[in-house]
């Protein structure tokens, strides 16, 4: 018997691990593809949650001073500027969405990074999870602002 016990565990092993890298490889190329001026060097990872227009305390207007719209693909972060699309993803599915920053939050106190609206956050994850881990990756590269 050549494999047998310990060895077929990790023949096992080997060949889950090498599936599991293929797929990552492939999904971050579908990225690159996709997305292909990423800017990495301002990525966040953090806890995303979602709010409507529903919410107690949820004003008329966003930040830039835009109509409040929770079916819009659309976000609030403290950490980019307004007008910037955001590519997030949920880090449990894999699943993403492309979000433009217009509103500031989410409360600094909660320690979340970015607030989607309803119906960004449906597109990754079940509304009744509430929060989920994320990463947040700036679409374009930041222009040096020249002088």
């Amino acid at each position: 018997m050549p494999f047998s016990g310990r060895h077929a565990f990790r023949n096992i092993s080997v060949i889950v691990l090498l599936a599991v890298v293929v797929a990552v490889w492939n999904y971050a190329e579908d990225l690159r593809t996709r997305f292909p001026d990423l800017d990495l060097s301002r990525s966040r990872v953090g806890i995303a949650s979602w709010y409507s227009r529903t919410d107690k305390g949820i004003n008329e207007r966003t930040a830039n001073n835009e109509i409040f719209d929770d079916r819009a693909m659309t976000c609030a972060s403290w950490d980019y500027p307004f007008g910037e699309k955001l590519l997030v993803i949920n880090a449990m599915n894999g699943k993403w969405v492309v979000c433009r920053v217009n509103d500031r939050g989410p409360a600094l106190r909660l320690r979340r990074k970015i607030d989607l609206t309803k119906a960004a956050f449906k597109k990754i994850a079940n509304p009744r999870r509430g929060l989920i881990y994320v990463s947040v990756i700036p679409v374009a590269k930041q222009r040096e602002k020249r002088a």
